[in-house]
This record gives C-alpha cells, sequence and structure tokens, in this order.
C-alpha cells in the first residue's frame, strides 16, 4: 500500500524519563537530522537510524512506532522553535511598541525565523519534509494555523473591530507568505538570503498597507532591514 495513502502511526510511543532514556531518544533524533542531510528521506529507514545512533532498532521502536514518527518529533521541534519566535516577536512589539510596531518589523519576524530554522541541525531539510511527505504535512499546517491565529487577532487590535473571516484570511495569508520567504531563503543559496527576507518583508508590509488603508487607516511600510 502507498504510505502516503495509509494511515501512518506518528505519535511517540514513550516519552523518555530516565537521563539515560533521554540520551537514547536525542540520539535517534540526532541521528535522523543527520541521516537526511546524507541520503534523503527517502532512503531513511529505522535500521540506518539505529546504525547511526549506535542503538539496536528495538531500541527505536521502544520510542517511535516507524521513520515517520521520528521524522514527526523531529518536525515538532522545529515547529515549536518557530512559533516561539513569533510568540516573543508578538509579546515585544506589540507591549512595547503598539500594534502598528509589529507591522514595521517584519523584517524581524523573518529574520529570526530563518535563523533559528537554519541553526536547527537539518532544519531545511526538515522543513522540506513537513512540506513534501503525505503524513507529515498536518503538523505543518496545523502550527501554521496556530501563528496565523494569533496574527489574526493582533490584526483585530489595529483595525478596532473583531476577528472575522476575511481577517483570518488576511492573516493566514500573511503567516504561510512569510514562512515560503524564510523557507527560500534557506533553499535558493543562489539568492542572498539577507535579500530574500529583506525584500519579503517589504512585500507583506505593502499588501498590509494596502489593507489598512482599505479600512481608513493609515501605515507607511519600510524596506529596512538588519542583516542575516
Amino acid at each position: 500500500m502507498d504510505v502516503a495513502r495509509a494511515p501512518v502511526e506518528l505519535l511517540e510511543k514513550n516519552k523518555p524519563r530516565q537521563e539515560r532514556a533521554k540520551r537514547t531518544y536525542e540520539s535517534i533524533l540526532n541521528a535522523t537530522a543527520a541521516l537526511l542531510i546524507e541520503v534523503g528521506v527517502e532512503r531513511v529507514s529505522t535500521n540506518l537510524i539505529a546504525e547511526r545512533a549506535g542503538i539496536t532498532v528495538p531500541a527505536v521502536y521502544r520510542y517511535f512506532p516507524n521513520k515517520y514518527a521520528v521524522l514527526h518529533a523531529l518536525g515538532a521541534v522545529v515547529m515549536d522553535k518557530q512559533n516561539q519566535v513569533c510568540q516573543d516577536w508578538f509579546n515585544a512589539y506589540s507591549t512595547e511598541g503598539g500594534s502598528h510596531a509589529l507591522l514595521e518589523n517584519l523584517h524581524e519576524l523573518l529574520t529570526f525565523t530563518y535563523r533559528i530554522t537554519k541553526e536547527q541541525p537539518a532544519g531545511r531539510e526538515i522543513l522540506q519534509c513537513l512540506r513534501a511527505v503525505a503524513p507529515l504535512q498536518e503538523l505543518r499546517l496545523r502550527s501554521h494555523e496556530i501563528v496565523a491565529e494569533q496574527f489574526s487577532a493582533m490584526l483585530a487590535q489595529i483595525i478596532g473591530g473583531t476577528e472575522h473571516k476575511q481577517l483570518s484570511l488576511h492573516g493566514r495569508l500573511s503567516i504561510d507568505t512569510g514562512y515560503a520567504i524564510v523557507e527560500m531563503a534557506l533553499e535558493d543559496t543562489a539568492i542572498p538570503a539577507a535579500d530574500t527576507l529583506r525584500e519579503g518583508a517589504h512585500m507583506i508590509s505593502l499588501y498590509w498597507a494596502d489593507v489598512l488603508r482599505q479600512n481608513h487607516l493609515d501605515f507607511a511600510p519600510v524596506a529596512e532591514g538588519t542583516s542575516v
């Protein structure tokens, strides 16, 4: 049966509690990340993971039912870190500079998201898995939905109304576009990442300048940004 169509168990079997178990668990994740870079997702297997981690295959199965569950756990790590970047950004600018400060500092959000993903071992490859491997796509989509919901709530504050369907669409488009810009910066090395992030942030700012004008609010987008 095609694995992309078959139900795939993605939940971990056990969460390690003792230090030795935690080290084994981390060695599984680290080994899988290294293999993603070296051989690609199609060739990654529980046998290869066990061999690279220096453990037995049953030791892998003690925590994960299959390789997709390991990849899911890796993906959750990256998504959680990206979501934390967004949360910290929301908290900093909505408190210190008001709602407009968020839109004026979109470049910072994209840059920090780029950095945290690049610093994660196999961060680029993990994102590619979440985008391309059917059993893992729901994790990526749900993570984007959570951040978009936060963004939409912030937009309601800017516009001075309540959240509604159109605002949710604006938020989702902005968040998905932002992540696409970050992924482009990670994957397309022919273009300097700093240029991609700067121009991408300016593009989203222009979009929001138009949205706010439609709601009779003023916002002047800026194209400046810090270096990556």
